[in-house]
């Protein structure tokens, strides 16, 4: 918002390009901003600020003011010792497009995605003979978010990373899981600061 504010009319792929990421990563994002009206678009033109500039600040204001303790939701998870098999039921059967994959204590180990076992299978492997470790990415290398970062911290990690989801963990080492974000969660405590429905911070 900061940057149609400043550059508008501005384009899609220029504002992609201003903060390093393509545009198809963008889109659902500059859909919703047009949607709540803090930003407007013109064919062929470009975005400009939107029809609600008054409350435009107090929308960022609440925004951190919640809290990712207050909209996390409740992580699908996989044992470390499954094979990419068992993750790929477990995607399919779950509805899901991530797992977290776990220790034995319940520790956060790492994740697993579609995109990582379809990397998989392209390679024609036998999944039921591979460990789900050998396809997931691991805690060291993944974002995560703790449950004192505000909804616009989740939402900067989820864009900046370009994932769908992103682990809760607290802790020492920060290794225990208690939850994980998702775009929907971002999704909808927007909606419910927008007044169009639910509450903006969901049980």
């Amino acid at each position: 918002m900061e940057l149609v504010r400043e550059h508008a009319p501005v384009t899609g792929d220029q504002i992609a390009e201003m903060i390093g990421l393509s545009r198809p990563t963008l889109r659902a994002d500059l859909s919703l901003l047009t949607m709540l009206g803090l930003i407007s678009a013109k064919p062929k033109v470009g975005y400009f600020p939107g029809d609600k500039p008054s409350s435009q600040g107090e929308f960022e204001q609440r925004l951190q003011q919640i809290y990712v303790k207050d909209i996390y939701s409740t992580p699908v998870t996989i044992s470390e010792h499954a094979t990419a098999y068992d993750a790929v039921v477990q995607l399919l059967c779950e509805n899901t497009g991530t797992l977290m994959v776990t220790g034995e204590s319940g520790e956060l180990k790492g994740v697993v995605s579609r995109k990582d076992v379809l990397k998989l299978t392209m390679g024609h492997a036998d999944l039921s003979t591979i460990p789900v470790g050998l396809a997931m990415t691991r805690r060291a290398h993944m974002a995560a978010l703790t449950p004192e970062e505000t909804v616009l911290d989740a939402a900067d990690k989820l864009v900046k990373h370009q994932v769908n989801c992103l682990p809760v963990v607290s802790g020492e080492g920060d290794s225990m899981m208690v939850g994980r974000v998702t775009k929907t969660d971002i999704l909808r405590v927007l909606i419910g600061l927008a007044g169009k429905g639910g509450s903006p911070a969901p049980n």
